[in-house]
């Protein structure tokens, strides 16, 4: 039998204790092992990667922020087209924003159709100020017509309703030493 995977799980007959070796036979169900493994293999494809394992990945900022002496970390994992993303920025002394809006590299180009408008949300953004106790939420979505770039957003309110607005060196707070910018996001590979 050939493998009918990844359309369909295959059946396979199992043989039991007091089955002959032809009964089912044994070299067809070597047979039909190989070929569910080979079909695994090319589902599961190749590379340096385990499907499903976080890999660390290092981010660049095409807007608004210089990391300095700061400290960035992130990882993503991906399943078939499905990508999880996070990251966190610890400020140093020299790091600094400017004021246009905050983005980030995605680690895996984002499906277009995904990214087809500014409206997309795609996960969420943490900010930390430290010195005065206080987080602030926010929002990342994939950047339209940018299948590498996220843009990251505080929320502020705007009559009576949650809106996105620029994070900036002095929104949603003044910036400083160890304050903590995190994110995690879900998308669509291209």
């Amino acid at each position: 039998m050939a493998s009918t995977y990844p359309t369909s799980l295959d059946t396979f007959t199992n043989p039991t204790a007091t089955s002959l070796l032809t009964s089912p036979s044994h070299s067809l169900s070597h047979s039909d092992l190989n070929d569910a493994v080979e079909a695994l293999e090319a589902k599961v494809a190749i590379g340096n990667t385990v499907l499903g394992k976080y890999v660390a990945y290092t981010p660049t900022f095409p807007s608004g922020l210089t990391l300095g002496n700061g400290v960035v970390t992130s990882e993503y994992c991906r399943v078939n087209e499905f990508v999880h993303y996070w990251g966190r920025v610890v400020w140093g002394t020299t790091t600094s924003l400017s004021a246009a809006g905050l983005q980030v590299s995605l680690p895996i180009s984002c499906d277009s159709t995904f990214a087809a408008t500014t409206a997309t949300i795609a996960g969420f953004v943490g900010i930390r100020d430290v010195s005065a106790g206080v987080t602030h939420t926010g929002v990342i979505r994939p950047v339209e017509g940018f299948p590498t770039t996220a843009s990251l957003a505080v929320q502020n309110i705007v009559n009576t309703y949650l809106a996105s607005a620029g994070i900036t060196s002095t929104a949603p707070m003044t910036w400083a030493s160890t304050d903590i910018l995190v994110w995690s996001m879900f998308y669509q590979a291209a």
